[in-house]
């Protein structure tokens, strides 16, 4: 009996178990069916990046020929469309998926340039907030903290490389600025009063950084970014407590930050002109010439 119950009870189950695969066999069939019936693109345009719009993305989509507004799901090559939307230059990432209802979803999250570098040959490329070269836009171009001066790397022997991968190589990390570069732009960027007031950073002939501000017309030399955030907050402090207290805003030409502990400051030159007066030439009068007397007649 009892095994008559157990083989009663293995058949109803297995039963129930065939009839709801049979039952999502024809919920597949009909989902394959399904015809996507719309495109909805969403593009973050936070911190104003306008690399890119809905428009942009559409056109990338439809550009590769694919079956999408009317066609059946199972037509639609989501892998395919994800991996040409995540290699284009200004897309940090996009996520593509299609809902039950039948619409195409695609979120694009644009990259955000942290520095626009000028080489020393004039070539010019940004600095992303991932420590990726990012080349520049047609369309639209990013209000960000410039770098210049005695920078070699261009776009084309660079972008391959990432500042995690050059900072895990010693060669590549010694032979070149650009780690320097991104761990001062992303520590500025952090920073609204030091994203307010550093307009500009300079690599001079020595490798060291000089950073360009907004108010005052010194140059402040920084040197590398170690012990960074201390000579910021040097830097802040002889702003408000220096400058701002004795209003010498023009007395001093250079601000020296490479030295620890201390703030090392140049004055300007006061420059005298010296001019010399010559004398006036002497004139000497003419001489007054007497009227010759007129002779009567005898």
């Amino acid at each position: 009996m009892k095994k008559v119950k157990k083989i009663a009870f293995i058949t109803l189950w297995s039963a129930l178990i065939i009839g709801l695969l049979v039952s999502m066999g024809f919920v597949n069939k009909e989902q394959d069916s399904l015809l996507c019936k719309s495109l909805d693109i969403k593009v973050n345009q936070d911190d104003d990046l306008y690399f890119l719009d809905k428009m942009d993305i559409a056109q990338l989509i439809f550009k590769r020929g694919d079956s999408i507004i009317n066609q059946p799901k199972s037509t639609v090559n989501i892998p395919a469309i994800k991996q040409a939307l995540n290699s284009h230059s200004d897309i940090a990432n996009a996520e593509v998926y299609i809902t039950i209802d039948g619409r195409l979803k695609v979120a694009v999250k644009q990259r955000k340039p942290v520095l626009r570098v000028f080489n020393l040959t004039g070539d010019s490329y940004y600095l992303d907030d991932e420590g990726k070269l990012m080349p520049l836009s047609d369309k639209y171009t990013a209000k960000v903290l410039v770098a210049n001066g005695n920078i070699p790397e261009g776009y084309a022997t660079s972008y391959k490389y990432s500042i995690a991968e050059i900072s895990k190589d010693k060669e590549k990390k010694k032979n070149t600025m650009l780690d320097e570069l991104y761990a001062m732009a992303t520590y500025i960027d952090a920073d609204e009063f030091w994203k307010a007031q550093v307009q500009q950073i300079y690599i001079n002939t020595d490798n060291d950084m000089e950073i360009v501000p907004m108010v005052g017309n010194q140059k402040i030399i920084f040197g590398d970014t170690a012990s960074m955030d201390e000579k910021f907050k040097k830097l802040l402090i002889f702003y408000q407590q220096g400058l701002n207290t004795t209003g010498w805003w023009d007395k001093y030409s250079i601000i020296n930050l490479k030295f620890k502990s201390q703030i090392v400051c140049t004055k300007k030159e006061i420059v005298k002109i010296k001019q010399t007066i010559k004398p006036l030439p002497v004139i000497t009068p003419a001489p007054i010439i007497k009227p010759t007397p007129a002779i009567k007649p005898v």
